[in-house]
């Protein structure tokens, strides 16, 4: 008696996604064919043109899944965190380890920063609500450190950029740094607190 195999599973559209910026994230966005974001998914390109109606729709979804999951991270690790220097210490370390815990996140993070004006002005308006909320939390927890008197820039929205543009750049040097990711993530703490002190 025979017995048929189990049906292999197709790559659904998180799995191709993942695929696609995996390649963007090596070969560049223009570089980067649909053929070969297929071949490495392990689809048809019809499968592919299936679940995404472009490449800009595909690098338009990842932005948008990005920063969703980001936002959503930071706030359940802040979730029972008191005082403000431990909170810019936990939105610091999560930030730092999105970019940086695997090479998809390190590929994914080159594609975020590269691409991002590739989209269209509408898409591009939209990703920058979510690229606003994620400076909105590091705002306010700067913000309760100035209630808290641990913090005294007089320039906390600013201070806030300059922590988020830190930790979304080291992507691209930490090699250089030379450190563990545990030893980068003090160190850029250190940094985005002295920031915030002033």
């Amino acid at each position: 008696m025979t017995v048929d195999p189990a049906p292999t599973k197709r790559p659904g559209k998180a799995a191709i996604l993942r695929a696609a910026v995996e390649v963007m994230g090596e070969d560049g966005y223009e570089g980067a064919s649909t053929r070969d974001m297929a071949a490495r998914a392990g689809v048809s390109v019809a499968a592919l043109y299936y679940h995404f109606p472009s490449k800009l729709g595909m690098l338009r979804e990842f932005l948008d899944d990005a920063y969703d999951v980001t936002l959503a991270r930071i706030e359940r690790r802040l979730v029972g965190v008191e005082g403000a220097e431990a909170r810019l210490d936990v939105v610091v370390g999560t930030l730092v380890w999105t970019h940086l815990h695997d090479d998809f996140a390190q590929r994914s993070s080159v594609v975020a920063v590269r691409e991002y004006t590739r989209l269209d002005p509408a898409d591009r308006a939209a990703i920058e609500v979510k690229r606003k909320a994620l400076i909105d939390i590091v705002e306010g927890v700067v913000s309760e450190g100035l209630a808290e008197g641990v913090f005294g820039t007089d320039e906390s929205r600013e201070v806030a950029r300059a922590i988020v543009t830190l930790t979304t750049t080291l992507v691209g040097v930490h090699q250089e740094i030379g450190r563990s990711l545990d030893d980068i993530t003090a160190l850029y703490q250190r940094f985005a607190a002295d920031l915030a002190r002033g």
